[in-house]
């Protein structure tokens, strides 16, 4: 077997993060083979004695970004492989990892052509909030993500390949892709399975470290081929509207546009996705077209959580558009001064 270290940023992580241990202590693995580095910024609410409860290897930090705290724990890694997870992830069966390291004959899955392995999709569960469910069903917690073709999971909209690529090959277990910087999804994070050593040869310090980023320092060069596995991973990130768009503005102010000098992956790029954006203004505020796809995806998958999307499209656009609004202020004042 593999060995493999498991890479998460905390900073109160919630009880979603206890599940989410437990379903990695579950794994029919050795589990000698694991470890667990959990790289905390300073929590509060007994997240860090949680970790320690389930056998974490926890180190404190301060980069003051999720991001950042993942390119500490991976300076702690030791195993051949990581495997890059968030705090509110929950792997959904005791064979999830077997799986996605090893193939049914028991060898790697990961030769040296493959780069890395992820999931398909995101679980859709019923008991879930309506949120989550909804996430889980667009493939996306982003619908300009979704709307640009960026998203690095399917939607339930459709069974077929739809992530963008070039796909090589497809079996009833797995897809095999090829990206190369001009096709990159959004893909880095969530369950992302890949060699510490080839990891290691990106921009992975404390200010460069990006989930997506990273991946577009190692496809840079010439195109890497991946596994896409058909199955899934937990991914509990919105449990209210409102605290989830403050996260959203939060990322937006302090990954995409007060660090973007740093940024080498932009979902949105000047001279190329102008016409798109707009197209997804005039979509987002019209509220018909994208209840015409949620209607779609009710059709596909009955759930009425399809129907949060033209509430969520109409919110995400108001958000982003005053946290662009607000930072072309503060660079025009800061430019006076």
């Amino acid at each position: 077997m593999k060995s493999v270290s498991v890479i998460i940023a905390t900073f109160n992580a919630g009880s979603v993060f206890e599940e989410y241990l437990k379903s990695i202590k579950s794994q029919d693995y050795d589990h000698k083979k694991i470890e667990i580095i959990v790289a905390d910024g300073g929590s509060t609410d007994g997240t860090v004695e949680l970790a320690k409860k389930y056998g974490c290897r926890v180190i404190m930090e301060k980069t003051g970004s999720p991001e950042g705290a993942k390119a500490v724990a991976l300076k702690k890694a030791k195993n051949e492989l990581i495997l890059i997870g968030d705090s509110d992830n929950i792997w959904p069966s005791k064979t999830w990892l077997k799986k996605m390291i090893e193939k049914d004959s028991g060898q790697a899955r990961m030769t040296k052509e493959i780069l890395a392995v992820y999931p398909w999709r995101y679980t859709y569960r019923k008991k879930d909030s309506l949120m989550n469910r909804y996430f889980a069903l667009l493939g996306a917690n982003d619908p300009v993500v979704w709307f640009l073709g960026k998203t690095d999971r399917q939607s339930y909209l459709s069974d077929k390949w739809g992530l963008g690529g070039k796909l090589i090959k497809e079996t009833k277990k797995y897809f095999v892709v090829e990206y190369s910087q001009d096709n990159l999804p959004t893909v880095g994070a969530n369950g992302f399975l890949i060699r510490r050593k080839d990891l290691l040869k990106a921009k992975v310090g404390e200010k460069d470290y990006f989930h997506i980023d990273v991946i577009l320092d190692l496809v840079k060069k010439k195109p890497r081929k991946f596994v896409v596995l058909k199955t899934d991973i937990v991914h509990k990130t919105g449990e209210d509207l409102v605290s989830f768009l403050r996260k959203r503005s939060r990322y937006m102010r302090e990954l995409y546009l007060r660090d973007s000098s740093r940024r080498r992956y932009f979902i949105y790029k000047l001279g190329r996705d102008e016409v798109k954006t707009l197209w997804f203004s005039l979509y987002a505020l019209s509220v018909v077209l994208p209840l015409i796809d949620a209607i779609k995806g009710y059709v596909k998958k009955r759930d009425l959580a399809w129907f949060m999307h033209p509430v969520m499209c109409f919110c995400i656009f108001w958000v982003y558009f005053l946290v662009v609004l607000r930072h072309l202020w503060e660079v025009k004042i800061r430019n006076i001064l």
